[in-house]
């Protein structure tokens, strides 16, 4: 079984990159996502770093739930800092535009064509508890597409 994207491409005006099996967040991962389609490859860098950082949230549209309110987010209100989950998404958008100047673009100026989550599956673990028993400590998997395209001026 090879890898497979969930969309068709024109590998003549894309570049693609792909993340496997990492153990952050599927909900965050799916926010994040949401929130860099349609950006530059430098945009989205320069993003994600000020989320790490601290100093900008990222809007959180379902499963917030609990989740604090932030002022930095225009036309929303939930927002958090998933700076794990940027961290990943950081090391997607360097292969991705390190992908695309090996195919002769210019990988920072490219637009994130198509960006997606996807869980599939957990790590198993467990936790010791009192008189010999174990409670499972599972952490979830994704896998994280990611296409960026070449700009037409």
């Amino acid at each position: 079984m090879g890898i497979s994207y969930s969309v068709d491409t024109d590998p003549d005006t894309t570049a693609k990159a792909m993340l496997r099996e990492r153990p952050i967040s599927p909900k965050h991962a799916k926010e994040i996502a949401r929130e860099l389609k349609g950006e530059t490859a430098a945009d989205a860098v320069e993003y994600l770093e000020a989320v790490i950082a601290g100093e900008r949230s990222v809007p959180f549209r379902s499963h917030n739930s609990g989740v604090g309110h932030r002022d930095d987010i225009d036309g929303w209100d939930a927002g958090r800092y998933p700076e794990k989950a940027s961290r990943a998404f950081l090391d997607l958008l360097e292969n991705a535009v390190g992908n695309a100047d090996d195919q002769g673009f210019i990988g920072e100026e490219m637009r994130i064509l198509h960006v997606a989550a996807h869980k599939v599956g957990e790590r198993r673990g467990r936790n010791p508890r009192a008189f010999g028993t174990v409670d499972e400590w599972n952490t979830p998997e994704v896998d994280v597409e990611l296409v960026l395209e070449e700009v037409a001026e």
